[in-house]
């Protein structure tokens, strides 16, 4: 199973889908008007709540395989909560709070604190489930919460006290299920970590299962519980970032989120509104970064990742979109003479961006600016006089048209931190007359403009540098967040 069938369905469903439209507006007498149109526009996404943290695994680079890989497979739309660092003990604020899952399809749980011992605070986790909260349950999750009682095991679907050794093991299926579809028979998992199970309840239904070198019998690996009136599905697998980002994986994953949300057809494919459509991003950090709480229902993204809606600039010659990407390009007969900005059409003036840009052809800098406003320049309607982060040559700080150079590249920082010619990620936290970059989880400017009066509301612009050279940039993501709390989230201040 691989991407590619997720994809592939998508085209000949749409067709046939289509084609039933097109009988029944036939017989009504409508076929004329119904050719011209186009199919329906899908329903909204599923809503996934994403858990994580804890000891003992690579979450960060979890995370972001399984959020771009489930977007990648299915119309899944991820809030992530990641707390409690590498401890054992901490409790996730969200479930403190009364139905703290309402507002999401589904819960996946990726988290690892088996020190909470409290049987209350797990009964706020469970019982949230039992009333009918379909969740996903990953490797660690299924230590977690050792309460002195079995209500978590319960939930789970089977009861795990611990792993042998990690050596390689083939996972072998059991029986014919959606979430099976079109897997072999027989699995090699390379280097992972087999969880023991000593019970599998009566609730759950084993999926596959793996031989233990320790034990010397079969453990089961992955499985589908009914617990109350919520679907579970659950793996042990995952304790590698080389599993998780297994194709087959990741398949699994969507498969099973899928399915226990009760959006996974017979044959292994999302319900039609949750296709996803050929040609849409699939590579998404920005939305998978964990905002605070207080930020996360205030996110918006800048771009659609499928037109310019919302943006205004000289999109012919310039600019163009490419599988969800915005591409600033130019060749030796059409290089801008001044620097030509793909501009947001609404001003911001206190906020988080997070990006990301890759500088593809050239060594020219790009960059994003702030503060200003559309200025033209030589008769250049698109340019722009205010602040630019400046990247990925010459990292730092520019004045456009007024003050030029503010702030350079302390230290070097920025250009240890930063690709030439590939994807940066990037956090611009502009809040008063103070300016913070992080770029790929290290701060590497922090700069308080002297002249706060300059510092004023204006469009987000996307820099095309004048050249006289062939320059293709690329930029995704661009998750803008107004107001945001005083702190860089991507990255810890550097010293």
């Amino acid at each position: 199973m691989r991407l590619s069938f997720f994809l592939r369905s998508y085209s000949s469903r749409r067709k046939n889908h289509f084609r039933v439209l097109l009988v029944a507006a036939c017989v009504a007498g409508l076929c004329g008007a119904l050719k011209a149109q186009p199919a329906s526009p899908p329903g909204p996404p599923l809503k996934m709540l994403y858990i994580t943290g804890g000891c003992c695994h690579d979450y960060d680079k979890q995370k972001e395989l399984i959020v771009k890989g489930l977007a990648a497979r299915a119309r899944i739309e991820t809030t992530i909560i990641h707390e409690g660092g590498t401890s054992t003990n901490h409790r996730v604020s969200i479930y403190a709070k009364p139905g703290w899952s309402k507002g999401y399809d589904v819960v996946f749980h990726n988290e690892c604190f088996a020190d909470v011992k409290d049987p209350e605070f797990l009964k706020g986790i469970v019982s949230e489930h039992a009333q009918g909260v379909p969740a996903v349950l990953m490797h660690c999750a299924m230590h977690c919460y050792r309460a002195g009682n079995d209500d978590w095991f319960k939930f789970c679907g089977i009861t795990s006290p611990g792993h042998g050794a990690h050596y390689p093991y083939t996972l072998k299926l059991l029986i014919e299920h959606p979430i099976l579809k079109g897997f072999p028979k027989e699995w090699e998992i390379p280097q992972e970590e087999l969880y023991y199970s000593d019970k599998v309840w009566e609730t759950a239904t084993p999926l596959a299962e793996a031989m233990s070198r320790e034990r010397n019998k079969p453990q089961t690996v992955v499985w589908t519980n009914q617990f109350g009136k919520a679907r579970v599905f659950a793996t042990t697998m995952g304790h590698y970032p080389a599993t998780v980002e297994m194709p087959q994986f990741l398949d699994l994953l969507t498969r099973g989120t899928l399915w226990a949300a009760g959006k996974l057809l017979d044959d292994g494919t999302p319900e039609l509104s949750l296709v996803v459509a050929p040609g849409t991003p699939t590579n998404d950090w920005s939305s998978s970064v964990t905002l605070p709480e207080a930020e996360r229902t205030k996110a918006t993204r800048l771009f659609n990742g499928r037109d310019f809606e919302g943006w205004e600039g000289h999109v012919d010659p310039y600019w163009s979109i490419d599988s969800g990407e915005i591409v600033a390009k130019n060749d030796a007969s059409n290089a801008p003479k001044v620097s030509t900005y793909l501009l947001s059409k609404k001003p911001y003036r206190n906020f988080r961006l997070l990006l990301e840009s890759k500088l593809v052809t050239s060594e020219m800098h790009s960059g994003v600016a702030i503060w200003g406003k559309k200025f033209d320049k030589d008769g250049e309607s698109f340019s722009y006089q205010g602040h630019l982060v400046m990247f990925p040559s010459g990292w730092g700080l520019y004045d456009l048209y007024r003050r030029n150079s503010l702030a350079g590249d302390e230290g070097n920082k920025a250009k240890a931190a930063g690709f030439q010619h590939d994807w940066n990620k990037l956090e611009i936290l502009a809040l008063g007359s103070r300016i913070r970059l992080a770029v790929n989880g290290k701060q590497v400017v922090d700069w308080t403009d002297p002249k706060p009066e300059l510092c004023e509301a204006g469009p987000i612009g996307l820099q095309l540098h004048s050249n006289s050279e062939p320059q293709e940039l690329r930029f995704r993501g661009l998750v803008l967040v107004e107001d945001p709390q005083d702190v860089l989230v991507t990255a810890t201040p550097s010293e």
